[in-house]
């Protein structure tokens, strides 16, 4: 058995009796209405495209549901569908005449093939499907919400899932735009994570989600996406070593093998769809930082080459021996959960972003972004600057906008994420507030307005003949007031 990814939920999949094409997307950008892309970008080749014998839908959303990619396919073929009757009606007006509606857990027989619709918590209606014969099962749960039930019966059936295409990505697609909280959903990644546990497949990838936003709609890139693929991949590896290195990020063009029972990953082996670029750094989740994009507009016009040089010897030197110096102390527990923690600064004319592993012996200072970052800072550099000089405080970058920082701090394990302060949204404390701490810097900023502005001569002495002091009485301070004459 074969299958290729042509690009987010699209499949091909060759077995030994027959070939299936699911969920088609075959044109670019071509996903909701146009929104979207596929990510990774990729180039399908049409005309290479082989004959197949069963087209697979498993759902009516439209990032699975592509009029165009329908309407240019043969229609001649047969075709499986949730039992939705108005996804049977759209595919009659597009001609398709052999349409075949299934309930959970039907099976389709093609020669040894078989193939299971699977059951959905979310009654769309929506399934996954096995596909199934002499060289292994793969079970592609594509959007579906699995329980245990449903494992349970797929297990009963098929005892060993040789690969499985898992749902891996807790989207955040409206929450936002509905006011809601937009913080790492740790429970519903949580279970994602604890349902690939009750699978227990020999090989995984993840499946879908292969898409990002375009044009007006491309901020919802920083919300829609919290987890990297390289996250995941990590995630499962940790929580369940047993799988060792048979977890793939599969990419468009990619094709995994299944032959008698083992599973190999082969990029960039289909002859009809190409990557031709990885494009998913786009993808950077960071909800402090979207619509309300922090700039610097440098109000104090400070010279950008010398904050360049004072921020950059701050974060290589100073910032990073102090991490190493109270490693075991003030970011003890920085260690115990392996924050990988970067810091972006936004200049006026760029941003930089450099990252320092905790979970090292000795902590090492590296430019760049990573996709296993899990603390996170963003601060305007005239904002730092000024804050490394002691001319502005925290007040002036919290309350203008210029510092935003959020984690998400978590260690899988196979039941679940576990996080640092369960019981609330507290997580770790940001690092530079630890290096900075709010009195400190405040006392500094202080001193410095006195000596910019305290040091006066007479002339520009308020009230410098004062003969009115204050008079102790006890315990009490009282200022004698003048008499008022009338004349």
């Amino acid at each position: 058995m074969k299958v290729h990814l042509i690009g987010h939920a699209s499949l091909f999949v060759e077995t030994l009796d027959c070939n299936i094409l699911m969920d088609p997307l075959l044109w670019n950008p071509g996903i909701s209405e146009g929104m979207q892309d596929i990510c990774p970008k990729r180039q399908v080749l049409h005309d290479q495209i082989p004959e197949f014998d069963i087209l697979v839908i498993s759902h009516q959303h439209i990032d699975h549901f592509n009029i165009r990619s329908l309407a240019n396919l043969p229609k001649h073929v047969d075709v499986l569908i949730p039992k939705d009757q108005f996804l049977e009606t759209c595919l009659r007006k597009l001609g398709y005449r052999h349409i075949y509606p299934l309930k959970d857990f039907n099976e389709v027989r093609i020669g040894s093939t078989r193939l299971v619709a699977t059951r959905s918590e979310n009654r769309v209606p929506e399934y996954g499907m096995i596909f199934a014969d002499s060289d292994g099962v793969f079970w592609n749960q594509v959007d579906s919400i699995v329980n245990a039930q449903t494992i349970n019966e797929v297990k009963s059936r098929y005892p060993q899932i040789n690969f499985l295409l898992a749902p891996w990505q807790p989207l955040l697609q409206i929450q936002y735009q509905y006011n809601e909280c937009v913080i790492f959903p740790y429970a519903s990644y949580s279970h994602l994570l604890k349902i690939i546990g009750l699978t227990a497949p020999k090989a995984i990838a993840p499946g879908a989600n292969g898409f990002k936003q375009i044009n007006g709609s491309s901020w919802l890139n920083q919300i829609v996406f919290p987890v990297t693929r390289e996250q995941f991949c990590h995630d499962v590896q940790q929580a369940y070593p047993t799988i060792q290195d048979r977890i793939f990020s599969f990419d468009p063009g990619d094709v995994i093998t299944l032959n008698n029972g083992e599973v190999s990953h082969s990029p960039q082996k289909s002859t009809f769809v190409k990557k031709l670029a990885d494009d998913s750094d786009s993808l950077y989740f960071s909800p402090v930082n979207t619509d309300s994009k922090l700039i610097d507009d440098n109000p104090e016009g400070y010279d950008i080459e010398q904050m360049k040089s004072v921020i950059e010897e701050e974060i290589c030197i100073h910032l990073t021996k102090f991490f190493n110096d109270k490693k075991d102390s003030l970011f003890m527990e920085y260690g115990y959960w392996k924050a990988i923690y970067q810091l972006e600064v936004i200049f006026p004319t760029h941003s930089e972003a450099w990252y320092f592993d905790f979970s090292e012996h000795s902590i090492q200072c590296r430019r760049g972004k990573n996709p296993l970052a899990n603390v996170f800072t963003l601060i305007a550099a005239s904002s730092f600057y000024g804050l490394l000089k002691g001319i502005k405080g925290w007040d002036y970058a919290n309350f203008g906008g210029y510092y935003r920082c959020f984690n998400k701090v978590y260690q899988a394990t196979l039941y679940g994420i576990i996080r640092p302060f369960d019981d609330s949204n507290q997580g770790i404390p940001d690092p530079l507030s630890l290096k900075f701490p709010y009195k400190e810097v405040y006392e500094r900023v202080r001193f410095y307005e006195i000596e910019k502005w305290g040091q006066v001569n007479d002339e520009q002495t308020i009230d410098k003949n004062s003969q009115n002091p204050m008079v102790i009485i006890g315990n009490t301070l009282i200022k004698p007031q003048h008499k008022v004459q009338c004349i």
